[in-house]
């Protein structure tokens, strides 16, 4: 079959904007919300529960800034303003507990490696309740463990600058999480902010791992991922069950996939690319 990834490249082209403003709009959209919600709580200007609700959808949205950031799909140009890409994407990770050189290195790793042994993200890989339940949480766990931060930062060989820089805003962080239960906020800390962050990325985690992935049997361009079809699926995913374009075209920020979904469908069809529906393997319905 004739290859068609230079017609890929240029509809990602021109759908890639220089600066990709609603990313940055979600970005300082959530960390204001999660403000916001938090200090309304604790003032009783806001139900306590609803708070938590509110901060869980944060904790769920927030990671997307800061994956398109892994990519540089918030600012292409000018050049001299590609570093607000590492800033979108530290403060994105700052209340989910990821480090933007870690996880930057990390994802580019899974891009290389899907579906492979050498995939990071094995936690997102097997059966569904395994992965909800067991092999997700257990890694959402090991996020707080500054050991095995550390240690990853050496195995997926960051620079000595990167790893300074992660280990410094790990030890803020941690600095932070101490100081908030030795003032007494310990209860206010686990409802506003470690059940919102655990509950909301879990769901991150099946949503942009399990869900777009599974079987994880497959490689390559059309196939390692899949697209997945169904009503209200854009706004209840932000987009990522059209994750395929995503593993195809990562320059194309996220808002912009179900464009270029649209201008590639016949390409993808062609290519056998995963056309399916809310479930791996099920038949797509109307979107």
């Amino acid at each position: 079959m004739e290859s068609t990834t230079k017609f890929e490249a240029e509809v990602a082209r021109r759908h890639s904007p220089e600066f990709a403003w609603p990313t940055i709009a979600l970005a300082i959209g959530a960390l204001a919300l999660w403000v916001l919600s938090s200090w309304a709580a604790l003032t009783g200007r806001f139900p306590l529960l609803a708070a938590v609700a509110v901060n869980t959808l944060v904790m769920y949205a927030i990671y997307t800034p800061l994956h398109d950031a892994s990519h540089g799909a918030i600012v292409r140009r000018p050049k001299n303003l590609r570093w607000l890409n590492s800033l979108i994407g530290t403060i994105s990770g700052f209340p989910i507990f990821m480090y933007f050189h870690h996880h930057r290195k990390s994802h580019l790793v899974h891009h290389i490696k899907t579906n492979e042994p050498e995939d990071p993200d094995t936690f997102a890989m097997g059966g569904f309740w395994e992965v909800l339940l067991v092999k997700t949480p257990l890694s959402l766990l090991d996020q707080l463990n500054g050991v095995s931060l550390y240690r990853a930062c050496y195995s997926l060989k960051l620079s000595p600058h990167e790893r300074r820089s992660t280990m410094v805003q790990y030890a803020v962080t941690a600095g932070l999480l101490a100081g908030l239960v030795a003032a007494g906020f310990g209860r206010e800390l686990l409802l506003l902010w470690l059940i919102p962050w655990f509950v909301g990325v879990l769901v991150m985690e099946v949503v942009f791992g399990w869900f777009p992935h599974y079987d994880n049997s497959e490689t390559g361009r059309y196939r390692d991922t899949r697209i997945s079809l169904f009503p209200g699926a854009d706004i209840l995913y932000l987009y990522q069950n059209l994750h395929l374009i995503h593993h195809m075209l990562p320059s194309v920020p996220f808002y912009r996939y179900r464009s270029v979904f649209d201008e590639l469908r016949p390409t993808l069809e062609s290519h056998g690319a995963r056309i399916e529906g809310f479930w791996p393997y099920s038949e797509p319905t109307a979107d």
